[in-house]
């Protein structure tokens, strides 16, 4: 078992410019076991949801990961995950592009329909869609990334976004282009996509939901004579780390209001290394979290020295 770390929420830090966080944080991760980094796609974050109790700075996330690209050497790059609506997907296919480049192949595009209303129409990007539309942009916008990284010239017709004899350059480090992470948990389009497009799934949900998950996507799979393990697997949590009893008790109580609706995996390493083996038993191969004490850089040490190695056989 594999794992990344999402920089979720951001923190403004001793500095007051949340950039300086992210940035010690990545060079932190750079030199540890953790395989990946990721950041969430948003611009705007007033307090009041799950696990956000409130108002937060945001960076952007492309502008981000490429500073983070810049300064590391060895992490996976991604986006957990890009939301669909807020970008032409030919544009999103250059700045990909751009982010493997200046990483050197260690970019990972993760996408998904997006969820955000209040956000989208605060900044006037219009009237945010239902679901069933922004599924069907979705897709749109995945055969749009994919021929802009497969077909040169790439031209495509369709209801949302069009390309006319695009000849995409330069050309992404990775062939024949870097992972397309479709993220979510919707069992009859966003898995059947993941099937269809995809090389990353995203879910999440407690081992149980996750079996079922997996076994919905394997499905998917079947039916369209894709083979189930050309798809890496991942679940995304949160977690709360602490070097035993006390610190985890402490930390459960300053914490609880970052903690979401839906819960954390909590606990001491043995503990979670017991909690994440569970995933792993249903099928996990990669798990990717938030930890809301992520700028202290000592949690991240400590679940990197004593719970990635445990489960590097998972």
């Amino acid at each position: 078992m594999r794992f990344g770390l999402q920089v979720n929420p951001y923190f403004a830090g001793p500095t007051g410019n949340p950039w300086d966080a992210v940035a010690k944080a990545a060079l932190a991760l750079d030199a540890s076991r953790f395989d990946s980094l990721w950041l969430y796609d948003h611009l705007l974050y007033e307090g009041g949801y799950s696990g956000h109790p409130y108002p937060e700075p945001v960076l952007e996330s492309f502008s981000t990961l490429s500073a983070i690209a810049a300064i590391t050497n060895r992490i996976r790059l991604g986006q957990l995950v890009i939301g669909t609506p807020y970008r032409n997907p030919a544009l999103l296919t250059k700045m990909a592009t751009t982010l493997d480049l200046i990483s050197h192949g260690r970019s990972i595009l993760g996408i998904g329909a997006g969820w955000h209303k209040r956000e989208y129409e605060a900044y006037g990007f219009g009237a945010f869609e239902e679901v069933p539309v922004r599924m069907k942009r979705l897709e749109e916008a995945v055969r749009v990334i994919k021929k802009l990284w497969t077909e040169r010239p790439a031209s495509f017709e369709g209801k949302f976004y069009r390309l006319d004899r695009v000849m995409e350059n330069p050309a992404p480090v990775q062939k024949p282009h870097p992972p397309i992470m479709i993220g979510g948990s919707g069992e009859k389009v966003t898995l059947r996509l993941v099937a269809q497009y995809a090389q990353w799934c995203n879910v999440s949900g407690d081992p149980d939901t996750v079996r079922h998950r997996l076994e919905v996507l394997k499905e998917h799979c079947e039916r369209l004579g894709r083979p189930y393990d050309e798809i890496t697997r991942s679940n995304y949590c949160t977690v709360l780390i602490g070097r035993d009893e006390v610190e985890v008790a402490a930390k459960r109580e300053r914490l609880r209001d970052f903690i979401p609706v839906n819960g954390a995996l909590i606990g001491t390493p043995e503990q979670l290394i017991e909690l994440f083996g569970n995933y792993a038993k249903v099928g996990v191969q990669y798990s990717i979290f938030r930890t809301p004490d992520w700028i202290d850089i000592e949690p991240l040490q400590l679940f990197a020295e004593r719970v990635i190695p445990a489960l590097a056989e998972a």
